[in-house]
């Protein structure tokens, strides 16, 4: 879990007036979004690296070794593809503040088989990695939604973004 100090440098990283500066930790993380570097097949990890939208969600994700290799195709965890709704920016800055552990967040946010759109679409309950929470998609007027648990629901925005290990909406 990143600190209080980190958790906030990370709002500051981008753009929100939350907080100041980034640490030296959070400025080299341990991992990166270049498993296309040597040619092959676009993964989830390459497409979602270059999502402007979600920075908050790709600082944390690169620092979960679990959670790249899953991204990458390399997870015995998701033998059948994985499904990442990935929060953006703006869902994190309607917190009061970052969560303590935002590994344990994401988590909640990947689904350990492809969804596809039309299932999404048509409306379908899944439960996350770990089976840490229930996500129940519905769609009304064009719109899709999921929900978490009791949570409120959440529009999906997009029609989702496919690579070789699986599937992507914001």
């Amino acid at each position: 879990p990143l600190v209080a100090q980190q958790r906030q440098a990370v709002f500051e990283n981008h753009g929100s007036s939350k907080a100041q500066g980034l640490s030296a930790e959070m400025a080299n993380p341990p991992y990166t979004f270049d498993s296309n570097a040597q040619g092959s097949a676009p993964q989830l990890s390459d497409i979602i690296g270059q999502e402007g939208s979600a920075t908050i969600a790709l600082d944390a994700l690169v620092r979960s070794e679990q959670l790249m290799r899953a991204l990458s195709g390399d997870s015995a965890d998701f033998p059948h593809g994985l499904t990442l709704l990935l929060p953006t920016n703006d869902a994190f800055q309607k917190l009061d503040s970052l969560p303590e552990d935002l590994e344990l967040v994401l988590k909640r946010h990947f689904i350990p088989r492809a969804v596809t759109a039309q299932e999404v679409e048509k409306g379908i309950t899944l439960r996350s990695y770990e089976r840490l929470a229930t996500l129940r998609f519905t769609s009304s007027q064009g719109r899709v939604f999921v929900q978490a648990d009791r949570r409120a629901p959440t529009e999906v925005r997009g029609a989702g973004v496919h690579a070789g290990s699986g599937t992507y909406y914001l």
